[in-house]
C-alpha cells in the first residue's frame, strides 16, 4: 500500500511539473508598447482590447505601458539605449527617435502605401524620416483651436457666435472676459496660459502668437536659430504674450494647468488640439462651449504644431514582425475610426474626416477653416525637443518676469546655434 502511496504522489507531482509548464508555451506572448498620452486613457485602452483579438490569430497580446511625460524621453532613452526591458512599440516623434537616434524599425513597404494612400495630404509627411515611413500618425487635428466658454462669453456682453478673428480684437474681448478682486489679481481669466510643466510644452503653445506676429523660431533650411528665434517679430510676439500676465492680467500665473482652468469655469478660452473635446466631455461636461479657428496678426497661425506623435516599432525588438502585423491589424478605417471615437479624437484616415461622427463634432467647421490657412513654419528638426526646451525657458523667463523678452530671445538664440552645431 506504501508503495502505491509513493508511485502515486510522484506520478501527482510530474502531473504538477507537467502543468506547471504548459501554460508557457500556450500563453500569448507580450507586445510591449509605450505611450506617454497620459490624458488619453480610453484611447491607449483600444490596444490592449484589440491585442486580445490580435492574440488568438498570432499568439501575442499586447501590453500598454504609460509613461508619465514629465521626463518621458529620459526614460525612453534609457531604455531604448539599453535594449533591456525596452519596448516592441512606440509611441514618439519620428524625427526625434528615427532621426537624432536611430532607434526605428522601418516600415514593411505595404503597409507603408496603405498609409500614405490614406492620410489627408497634409499629414502624409508625419511618420516618414528623409522620405522613408517609419510611424503611423495618430492625430488628426493636431493643431491648437480656441476653446470658448458659452456661458462666460454671454456673462461679459460678448456673442460666441461672432468670435474675435484678430489678437487685436481677441485680446479686447479678454479684458472683458477677465474679473479682478479688490486687490487687482484676477479670480477669473480670458485666457488660460500654459506656464508650468516642459518647456517644450510651452513652447508649442507660444508659437501661434509667434506665427501671428509673422516670426519663426527657426531658419527655413534649419539650420539657424539667431535671427529667427530673436527677430523683431518674435520679441514683440513675446513682449505680447508676457504682457497678458503682467500688463493686461487676462491671464494668471496663479492659477492651475490651463485644461482644468477651463474646465472649472475660471478662465473663458484656451487654446488646445481636437484631443481637448473629449477631455471635456469625460472631465467637466457642464461647460457650454464652441471650438473656432485662432485669431490673426500679421498672419493666420495655421495647422501646425510641434508634436506629430506616431507609433513606431523598435529595431532592436525581438518581436519586430509581430509588432508590424499588430500594426497592420488595426490600419482600416474601422480601427481608425472607433479608437479616436472613444477618446473624442480626431481620426486620422482620410475616409474618416467626413464620417458622421467628424461631421458632428463642435470642431468640425473650424478646424476646415485652420486647414485652409497657410502651412505655418514647421521645426521636424532631430534636436527640435533640445531647441524647443531653450527656447521654451526663454518663454518661462519672460512670463515670470525675469527678464526683457530681446536679451532672453538672445540668450536662448546663441544657445538653440550651439544646439545646431553640435
Amino acid at each position: 500500500m506504501d508503495g502505491v502511496r509513493k508511485l502515486a504522489a510522484t506520478a501527482g507531482l510530474v502531473l504538477a511539473m507537467v502543468w506547471a509548464a504548459a501554460p508557457t508555451s500556450a500563453q500569448p506572448k507580450k507586445l510591449i508598447f509605450w505611450t506617454h498620452w497620459e490624458q488619453n486613457p480610453e484611447f491607449n485602452k483600444y490596444y490592449e482590447t484589440r491585442g486580445r483579438d490580435f492574440a488568438q490569430k498570432s499568439g501575442y497580446e499586447v501590453q500598454v505601458v504609460t509613461i508619465p511625460y514629465q521626463g518621458y524621453e529620459a526614460k525612453y532613452l534609457a531604455a531604448l539605449i539599453g535594449k533591456s526591458g525596452a519596448p516592441d512599440i512606440f509611441m514618439g516623434m519620428t524625427h526625434h527617435w528615427c532621426g537624432q537616434y536611430d532607434f526605428c524599425d522601418r516600415m514593411p513597404a505595404d503597409l507603408a502605401r496603405t498609409w500614405d494612400d490614406h492620410l489627408p495630404k497634409y499629414m502624409v509627411n508625419v511618420g516618414k524620416w528623409k522620405g522613408v515611413r517609419y510611424g503611423t500618425p495618430i492625430e488628426h487635428g493636431n493643431f491648437q483651436q480656441m476653446y470658448l466658454d458659452v456661458e462666460l462669453f454671454r456673462k461679459a456682453g460678448l456673442d460666441a457666435d461672432k468670435p474675435p478673428r484678430t489678437l487685436d480684437d481677441w485680446l479686447a474681448a479678454m479684458k472683458k472676459l477677465t474679473v479682478l478682486d479688490a486687490k487687482g489679481e484676477p479670480t477669473q481669466v480670458g485666457f488660460a496660459l500654459r506656464h508650468k510643466g516642459h518647456p517644450v510644452g510651452i513652447t508649442d503653445k507660444f508659437l501661434p502668437f509667434a506665427h501671428a506676429f509673422g516670426a519663426r523660431m527657426l531658419s527655413p533650411t534649419l539650420e539657424t536659430a539667431t535671427g529667427f528665434a530673436n527677430s523683431p517679430e518674435m520679441v514683440a510676439a513675446l513682449g505680447f504674450y508676457a504682457d497678458l500676465v503682467h500688463k493686461h492680467k487676462v491671464a494668471s500665473l496663479a492659477f492651475p494647468t490651463p485644461e482644468d482652468a477651463f474646465g472649472q469655469k475660471r478662465a473663458a478660452t484656451i487654446f488646445r488640439e481636437s484631443w481637448y473635446f473629449g477631455w471635456l466631455k469625460k472631465n467637466a461636461p457642464d461647460v457650454a462651449f464652441k471650438v473656432v479657428a485662432l485669431p490673426c496678426g500679421k498672419a493666420c497661425p495655421g495647422a501646425g504644431a510641434l508634436f506629430p506623435w506616431t507609433n513606431m516599432v523598435y529595431k532592436s525588438s525581438a518581436n519586430k514582425a509581430a509588432a508590424w502585423d499588430f500594426i497592420r491589424f488595426l490600419s482600416n478605417p474601422k480601427d481608425d475610426l472607433d479608437q479616436h471615437q472613444a477618446q473624442g479624437i480626431l481620426p486620422v484616415w482620410t475616409v474618416n474626416l467626413d464620417s458622421p461622427y467628424v461631421k458632428a463634432r463642435p470642431d468640425y467647421a473650424s478646424t476646415q477653416e485652420m486647414l485652409r490657412q497657410p502651412v505655418p513654419p514647421e521645426y521636424y528638426h532631430p534636436k527640435s525637443n533640445e531647441l524647443a526646451t531653450a527656447f521654451g525657458e526663454a518663454v518661462v523667463a519672460a512670463l515670470y518676469g525675469r527678464g526683457q523678452p530681446r536679451p532672453l530671445l538672445d540668450e536662448a538664440a546663441a544657445k538653440m546655434d550651439r544646439i545646431l552645431k553640435d
